[in-house]
């Protein structure tokens, strides 16, 4: 007997209730990124591997899903890298295609290819599914749906401001309240990693970025193991510990680091504190550096409430040379924000923050007691779903009850019921689901009678 089929770890259905919960999420950020003037662009599900390839460390390249070579290229297949154990440089040499792992290299390449078409600064949204080979767990899938926004070509600090209040407006159209956004500059991080006396900045982000996870004694343990010194050890606890105000932060942090690190920071905490925020709650956190590594200045990250476990529900930052890694050597530099769509859905659930009346469109069931009168009133229908209204033909001439069953289970708001007798009397009777009120009408009124109750 063969085993009951299965979607593949980390990747889910969707039911139709879902979706439409899903449809309210996505409606909520595309309307939001559109007030912000971004526009969509899309970008194949896979990309070459070596565009890819370039901006991750070996242990995201191992993440990739990756697109096996066929034919001929796969004789070029590296076997000694097998026989030592060196699988990710075996899987490249049978690979030159992977699928796409977020949107924002995607996005590199795009305006790399297409440098004369586009008009700087270039603002676009992007609203697709990406794909990662990792450990699968609650609020973290093998394939999601990711949202950015990311703006190319300017490294104004205005632009980090304007993307911290398109997070307040998404958060506030969903319902959220009183979130914490903490911000950080990885320049600042990358000094406090050479006075560490720790060169590899990667490995050192990395480490602090683990910090709400494992607690501050661990990072230290970590920091430690891997060479830092005692005197930046000490320093690193004050600093992580600090809890004053963000602009208070700074001029207690600032002391010990070559001051304009803290330029483009500062200029956006001034900016910030004149401007209201509905949800917001802005929090300076020098221990915040995000896992990717081609940002390179300012980052910034939503925390989930304070009652959910889920980690971040949105993030970006500032990237300075992605463009010229992934193509075209010209300096431009970009700032990207992405929201955690499925993080999302989970805290929305979780709260009940879904509106009663999130899919508030009335739907109406045509009953068929005899398949010929039912063939008379598809032209009626066909005009009613030209006009926005939801209605369907129930297809077999069944019991009755068997009809009025399914019209229960599919939550009809109206059934519309034309018999024999209505037919003989030009009349058709419109019955209410919910109180089961019903009432005749004149058949020649039937699209004006249902035109009024939507």
């Amino acid at each position: 007997m063969s085993s009951k089929p299965n979607t593949p770890k980390g990747t889910r259905d969707f039911s139709s209730d879902q979706i439409v919960k899903r449809n309210y999420i996505l409606k909520i950020l595309v309307d939001s990124f559109k007030y912000f003037n971004y526009s969509e662009i899309q970008t194949p599900s896979f990309e070459n591997l070596e565009t890819l390839i370039g901006e991750y460390e070996d242990d995201q390249d191992g993440q990739m899903f990756k697109i096996i070579s066929s034919g001929e290229k796969i004789k070029r297949a590296d076997i000694d890298s097998l026989n030592k154990g060196e699988l990710i440089k075996f899987s490249n040499s049978i690979s030159d295609k992977a699928l796409r792992y977020d949107l924002t290299v995607p996005l590199a390449r795009y305006v790399s290819q297409n440098l004369n078409n586009i008009n700087f600064p270039f603002k676009r949204y992007q609203t697709q599914l990406v794909w990662r080979a990792e450990r699968p767990q609650r609020g973290r899938y093998r394939e999601f749906l990711q949202c950015d926004v990311d703006v190319v070509g300017d490294s104004s600090y205005l632009q980090v401001v304007e993307s911290i209040q398109l997070c307040d407006m998404v958060f506030d159209k969903l319902g959220f309240k009183n979130l914490k956004l903490r911000i950080n500059d990885r320049r600042i991080l990358e000094s406090l990693s050479k006075t560490a006396g720790l060169e590899n900045f990667v490995e050192f982000a990395i480490i602090i970025d683990k910090l709400d996870k494992i607690g501050l004694d661990e990072v230290i343990k970590l920091l430690k193991d891997k060479g830092a010194n005692d005197d930046s050890i000490n320093d690193i606890k004050d600093l992580f510990s600090l809890s004053e105000s963000p602009k208070d932060k700074i001029q207690k942090v600032i002391g010990g680091f070559e001051s304009n690190l803290f330029d483009e920071l500062s200029s956006i905490i001034s900016a910030l504190s004149k401007i209201k925020l509905n949800v917001l709650e802005i929090d300076f956190d020098l221990s915040l550096a995000r896992g990717i590594n081609y940002y390179t200045g300012i980052v910034l990250e939503v925390s989930s409430p304070e009652n959910s476990p889920i980690g971040s529900i949105a993030g970006g930052g500032r990237y300075d040379n992605l463009i010229q890694q992934v193509g075209k050597n010209i300096d431009l530099s970009g700032f990207g924000l992405s929201f955690g769509f499925d993080r999302i859905y989970l805290i929305l659930e979780e709260l009940n923050l879904f509106p009663d009346n999130i899919n508030n469109q009335k739907t109406f069931l045509f009953l068929n007691f005899d398949n010929n009168i039912s063939e008379q009133i598809l032209n009626s229908m066909s005009n009613l779903r030209y006009q926005g209204i939801i209605c369907e033909l129930y297809p077999s001439n069944v019991k009755i009850k068997k009809q009025l069953d399914y019209a229960n289970k599919k939550n009809f708001d109206f059934v519309i019921l034309i018999g024999e007798e209505e037919v003989k009397n030009d009349s058709f009777i419109l019955k209410n689901m919910s109180s089961g009120e019903q009432n005749s009408y004149k058949i020649d009124t039937l699209e004006d009678q249902i035109k009024k109750l939507i």
